[in-house]
């Protein structure tokens, strides 16, 4: 990818943003996306390339990380998903677009369809992205872009999107099935460690926190062994409870609690995607 000489992080104030002598009101330099939207569903409206074409896509404010710059006159928008939207327009007049007032106070629509899309592969937006970075952009994209992601969408990699990580606030992928065999803790972190699919080789054990997170949405990712049964039905977490001891959850019901280590347990990998800097 290019040099981004300038990202902005849209959960910042548009003061932090844009330079002390902003002008805007109180209200404005809150930004809008410090709190909820203020709307209800504020959205971005925009147009991405795709295989067969050119396709509306509609995020929700809370789904966009921020801003950059990828030349005097392309920018991008960073979904949170870790997938970016090209822009024929400068980084500032971009990030004007977001924080103008009339946005803010006229309606909860930003439409940039006219600016994305054919608009952008016609300016020939981030020209100089390498095939290894366009893949792993379009890797981290949903299969559906028509919306933003939920826990099970099916990503083009093969990995499915499970939530926001409650350790990092990062986007975060499993694997579509459990490694074949139960197995002891020690086990389990080495496999994930030694993991090579779908194009990465970055999967870990979930954390304690991470692994409930799978259990709430287990039913939009499938795979999983709701049985209760021992061991399949419990599933490791990384999260050690003391040196014997470790944290793994029972997908019946949820339950959380510490057992021996030496213990047999099902695994489900993850990885978490943080928007490249």
């Amino acid at each position: 990818m290019v040099t981004q000489k300038r990202r902005a992080n849209l959960a910042e104030s548009p003061q932090s943003i844009r330079g002390s002598n902003h002008d805007a009101t109180e209200s404005h330099r809150k930004g809008i996306f410090q709190q909820p939207p203020r709307f209800g569903e504020s959205v971005f409206r925009s147009e991405i390339s795709k295989a067969n074409g050119f396709h509306a896509l509609t995020v929700a404010e809370n789904e966009v990380q921020g801003v950059a710059e990828m030349g005097h006159d392309h920018s991008v928008l960073v979904l949170r998903s870790g997938a970016e939207i090209p822009v024929a327009l400068p980084y500032e007049q971009l990030e004007k677009k977001i924080y103008e007032p009339d946005f803010l106070t006229d309606g909860p629509v930003l439409d940039l369809r006219n600016v994305t899309g054919l608009a952008a592969n016609a300016a020939n937006v981030n020209p100089a992205a390498k095939p290894s970075e366009a893949h792993a952009s379009a890797s981290e994209a949903p299969a559906n872009t028509n919306q933003a992601l939920a826990p099970g969408d099916k990503m083009p990699d093969g990995t499915v999107f499970v939530g926001i990580s409650p350790d990092t606030n990062k986007p975060m992928y499993a694997t579509p099935a459990d490694a074949s065999l139960t197995m002891k803790f020690n086990e389990a972190q080495q496999y994930a460690t030694k993991l090579d699919a779908h194009g990465h080789k970055d999967w870990r054990v979930p954390t304690k926190g991470e692994l409930n997170v799978l259990f709430n949405n287990r039913a939009a990712i499938g795979g999983f062994d709701i049985s209760g049964s021992n061991p399949r039905g419990w599933y490791w977490s990384a999260s050690s409870g003391n040196t014997w001891d470790a944290w793994g959850q029972r997908f019946s019901d949820g339950l959380q609690n510490t057992y021996y280590k030496g213990s047999h347990s099902s695994v489900r990998c993850v990885r978490c995607v943080s928007v490249r800097r």
